[in-house]
């Protein structure tokens, strides 16, 4: 099983603008990453392009496929399971970054801002926080701004060498 982290946090807390910039600089140390996000709102699908106008015709599965990327699109009668997505990811990944899915028992950085709430969740299987403010606590904290920083413990925690 590859390494998986999850970053967790309050809605508006910074998590995917963070995630952005820790995997461009793990990719720049060679990862190859995989990201996995859950939301709890419908998703918004662009109009217009064939495969968009193919699911909206009613196709319960549409992939788009060109030389460098692919899509897909899957409707669900139930939400499926992280687990069930994991089997999903393709073998050549090193890394498995999550955001969300508070629930798994994954390791979670809780990323906090104190305009949004400045009290950790502190979930169980929490390994770091990461904030925009002093913060004192049993666990790293690491300052939301060192995106360095991040990527290290990232790196450290799932089992590859510092760089």
């Amino acid at each position: 099983m590859k390494p998986v982290i999850s970053f967790i946090g309050r809605h508006n807390a910074g998590k995917t603008t963070l995630l952005r910039q820790v995997m461009a600089h793990l990719k720049q140390q060679g990862l190859k990453i995989a990201f996995i996000k859950h939301t709890h709102h419908d998703l918004i699908v662009l109009p217009g392009k064939d495969s968009e106008l193919a699911l909206e015709a009613g196709a319960d599965f549409v992939a788009a496929i060109s030389p460098r990327l692919s899509i897909r699109y899957q409707r669900h009668e139930e939400e499926p399971s992280l687990d069930k997505i994991l089997e999903s990811v393709p073998a050549h990944i090193d890394l498995i970054i999550v955001e969300g899915f508070k629930k798994e028992a994954l390791p979670k950085v809780e990323v906090l801002r104190q305009v949004i709430d400045p009290v950790p969740m502190l979930l169980p299987q929490t390994v770091a926080l990461v904030s925009d403010f002093p913060l004192e606590s049993r666990l790293p904290v690491i300052a939301l701004d060192d995106v360095e920083a991040v990527a290290r413990f990232v790196r450290l925690s799932c089992g590859f060498s510092s760089v």
